[in-house]
């Protein structure tokens, strides 16, 4: 079947702020996100907390010829919530309530508002406890009562860097992170999701009742009239990628909707389908004397019986450096621990399973580390919560200490940011596509460390320029770099989606045709642009 027919829902006031004095005092942090891009103002910001006040909200702005983008945290560096060009906001921040809980087979689906932390998903699933279950249905109250006393230890896998992010926002960008490894992404795991679109309807689809005939969907305005969806023929890249709508032949419906940022309809529910959280988890961080053993060891790890990782993440050489800078900078007060050494390259290993399946690994990564020049007895490794939580804070330090240190550039330089690439390319081309950055950065002689999650050839490099040339400087050269990571069959954008910032990187990725082949799939759901202005395509 592939006949999309929203549904007419019922509409409640939503709250909003609209008079340009509270608009000021009290709506300054959804003029802005993470990637520093910021908006003179808006009209309005709607914060509603349910499905029917979405639906006025939306009806509010159709019928008014008003634009709107949608917040959620806000944690976002495409710049895709940044309200430029939009009359209005429309914040998720209040729905986020977890609505329920139900079996689906052997697994367990959440069903949950945008607005619900990642963090908060992790603390309910630990502590049992899903709260207030006054929106269940009686069989997910059931499921949920079961679950609480007696069910099974579970999370969601998928492990985005920014835990404070919304999961409406991992579900509009198609977020990744470290774990995604073995997992995959957020798409992999969402089962169904609600949409209140730009007529005003709500949409609610479940993974499997909606594909693709071919390449086509039959669109049932409100009105009854039937129109064509079709999609554009899109070339898959070899890895993982989020480069807006992911159109493809008899493609489920609720994969058009994840990744897209926004720019289709409001998201007001989700389905999330949740793992076994494993019994056992250890840790590994190996310090390596090169770049180049570095690689020699993913590459190894990739290809060994009986080696499974969650996730493989790297850190070069610069990177630990400012790593230990950081730590001497704070002094006593710095959670960043004494590694055994800091000189090298770096590559973390996170293994899981049960105690035995977790334990029987160790003696294929001793014999690969050995192949390196190194042995366990000179590596990092944690097992126990603490420790865990610990190196995890050890991985995000380094965004953060680029981070901090262009803030103090920008004190001098007011518009300067950094150039942060989220590139990925296939197995095979992974040494060429580390090359070509180590060549580039050497020959522009701009400062910058590579890090990133290195099992999916998805490395970042975060370049810090000093002053508007530099800054000129890498942004060429980022541009050069998308070009060969595509000829390389990879994907220009891997986890944060396209947002405002890179829509350059997709005219890169794809052809005029296909650009504009999304742009016709985007109006004939928002046939007067109200959603997100300026995002995507």
């Amino acid at each position: 079947m592939n006949r999309i027919s929203p549904e007419i829902a019922a509409a409640e006031d939503c709250p909003l702020v609209k008079e340009r004095e509270a608009l000021r005092e009290r709506c300054q942090e959804f003029l802005t996100d993470e990637s520093r891009l910021r908006a003179e103002g808006v009209d309005v910001v709607y914060q509603p907390q349910t499905t029917a006040e979405v639906v006025a909200a939306v009806k509010e702005l159709r019928s008014s010829g008003q634009t709107c983008v949608v917040s959620g945290a806000r944690t976002g560096i495409a710049g895709g919530a940044v309200p430029l060009g939009a009359d209005a906001v429309i914040s998720t921040m209040r729905m986020n309530r977890v609505l329920g809980m139900s079996r689906s087979g052997e697994d367990h689906v959440l069903r949950l508002q945008p607005g619900v932390t990642l963090a908060e998903i992790e603390t309910l699933l630990r502590s049992r406890n899903l709260g207030d279950l006054s929106a269940a249905t009686p069989e997910e109250t059931r499921c949920m009562e079961e679950w609480m006393k007696q069910g099974p230890d579970l999370w969601f896998p998928v492990d985005p860097t920014e835990t404070s992010a919304h999961i409406g926002g991992a579900v509009m960008t198609n977020a990744s992170g470290a774990r995604t490894f073995r997992y995959g992404v957020t798409r992999e795991w969402v089962v169904g999701m609600s949409l209140v679109l730009a007529d005003g309807r709500v949409l609610r689809v479940k993974r499997g009742e909606v594909s693709a005939d071919d390449n086509t969907f039959v669109w049932v305005d409100a009105d009854g009239h039937e129109k064509a969806l079709v999609l554009p023929t899109l070339p898959v890249p070899e890895t993982k990628a989020t480069l807006g709508y992911a159109a493809q032949t008899g493609m489920d419906l609720v994969d058009l909707f994840v990744g897209s940022e926004g720019t289709l309809g409001v998201l007001v529910e989700i389905e999330l389908r949740l793992a076994l959280r494993p019994a056992s988890q250890l840790g590994v961080l190996a310090i390596l004397e090169s770049e180049a053993r570095a690689l020699d060891f993913v590459e190894n790890i990739r290809q060994t019986d009986g080696l499974s990782p969650d996730a493989i993440e790297y850190f070069g050489p610069r990177a630990l450096a400012l790593l230990r800078e950081k730590k001497e900078a704070d002094g006593t007060a710095s959670e960043i621990p004494e590694l055994p050494s800091w000189e090298g390259a770096a590559v973390y290993l996170e293994l899981s399973g049960t105690e035995e399946e977790t334990e029987a690994q160790c003696e294929p990564l001793e014999g690969l580390l050995a192949e390196v020049g190194s042995s366990l007895d000179q590596t990092w490794a944690a097992m126990e919560p603490a420790e865990l939580a610990q190196q995890k804070h050890f991985r995000h330090a380094l965004p953060e200490a680029v981070n901090g240190i262009i803030g103090q550039r920008q004190a001098t330089v007011p518009g300067l940011h950094k150039v942060g690439t989220d590139m990925a390319v296939p197995d095979k081309a992974l040494r060429e596509i580390v090359a070509t950055y180590r060549a580039g950065l050497a020959e522009s002689g701009l400062d910058a460390v590579i890090f990133g999650h290195i099992g999916d050839n998805h490395v970042h490099v975060n370049i810090r320029p000093r002053d508007q040339a530099e800054l000129n400087r890498a942004k060429a050269l980022y541009l050069a770099w998308a070009e060969e990571v595509v000829r390389l069959g990879g994907a220009v954008a891997a986890e944060h989606g396209i947002g405002r910032i890179k829509k350059g990187m997709l005219e890169v990725q794809y052809s005029a045709d296909i650009l504009e082949g999304m742009r016709t799939l985007r109006r004939v759901l928002d046939p007067t642009g109200c959603f997100g202005p300026g995002v995507l395509v």
